[in-house]
């Protein structure tokens, strides 16, 4: 990396790389310290105060920019909507689209990668500390619902969002690896909506697992 970028920016871009493509757990601070080229082994422990400090720092960076495009959509798609199915295809795109838009550039790439591993990590709501918007748009999800018990509401919203997330993830791993991309982002984006929007309100059938 350029010796006149900021140690620290330099620290940034390493994490976003190495986070990426090894593993969060799996990057050692050598191995960070030799790609940003700093010579100070404590200077992860110096910027961020620790490995988790790093990652953390690169989630803030970049969920600021995801958060303002997630206000802009919220405001503009959910603040004052009933529940109908358009009001929650709108909600889920008004969550899903600023991610999406990560995808565009490395950087962003690295960052949606990482952001699969945090949310299998935590459970899959990890968006909401940085993104306080995502809650209204996540509260109008809810009241789409309708006739479901609380914890099948609760599980498929988990699983929906680490699907999507996941989804972007291995678009992200296709792309920089040189595969051909079956979709152009716009209908890989919509296409994920709509996906979300059917999966979350579907019917669970009257019959048990045995009877398949």
């Amino acid at each position: 990396m350029a010796a006149d970028i900021p140690a620290r920016e330099r620290l940034l871009r390493a994490g976003e790389h190495l986070f990426a493509r090894e593993g969060i757990a799996r990057v050692r601070l050598r191995d960070l310290n030799a790609m940003a080229d700093v010579r100070n082994d404590s200077a992860v422990h110096y910027y961020f105060g620790s490995r988790e400090g790093l990652l953390e720092a690169i989630v803030v960076r970049h969920m600021t920019d995801v958060s303002t495009r997630m206000d802009v959509l919220v405001e503009r798609l959910c603040v004052g909507r009933e529940p109908s199915r358009e009001a929650l295809r709108d909600a889920i795109a008004a969550m899903t689209i600023p991610l999406a838009e990560k995808l565009l550039d490395e950087r962003g790439r690295d960052f949606v990668q990482i952001m699969a591993e945090v949310y299998d990590r935590r459970g899959g709501l990890a968006d909401a500390q940085y993104a306080p918007a995502s809650a209204v748009a996540r509260d109008l999800v809810r009241r789409c619902m309708v006739d479901m018990s609380e914890a099948l509401r609760e599980e498929r919203i988990v699983l929906t969002t680490n699907f999507i997330v996941s989804a972007m993830a291995a678009r992200a791993r296709a792309h920089d690896s040189g595969r051909e991309l079956p979709l152009d982002h716009d209908t890989f984006v919509i296409n994920l909506i709509e996906m979300g929007t059917w999966g979350i309100v579907a019917e669970l059938p009257d019959r048990p697992l045995s009877s398949f």
